[in-house]
């Protein structure tokens, strides 16, 4: 069964969803141009400051860190899990204070963010 990673060549899916540990092989007539999307599922998960704290957490996409843009009083570890991608770089989820927007590092601009958020 498939993990959901995918790979397309100029956005036309040439794989079946690939298994955990395997290559994706395309064989094909490369031309000068050509260009290659590789998606990956990225799983939600939270990451404690520490043993001490298990409630101050971050959320994590996979590699990135999803940055709240801002204060989300009374969250939960449900609400949080159930970000979504809303945009390229944005992710949002609803919370009792109102909807939470996330964004990884590289999209922070002049905005006031915060790493930790506190678990009700």
């Amino acid at each position: 069964m498939g993990w959901g990673a995918s790979v397309a060549v100029n956005g036309k899916r040439v794989s079946s969803p690939l298994d955990t540990g395997t290559f994706a092989a395309v064989r094909r007539k490369w031309k000068s141009g050509d260009h290659v999307d590789l998606e990956l599922p990225l799983t939600l998960r939270l990451e404690p400051i520490n043993d001490k704290h298990p409630d101050v957490v971050a959320l994590l996409s996979g590699p990135l860190v999803l940055f709240p843009m801002n204060d989300a009083p009374g969250i939960t570890r449900s609400q949080l899990l159930a970000a979504k991608k809303v945009a390229a770089q944005r992710w949002q989820t609803e919370t009792s204070s109102g909807l939470l927007n996330l964004l990884p590092f590289t999209a922070i601009e002049d905005e006031r963010y915060s790493t930790y958020l506190k678990l009700a």
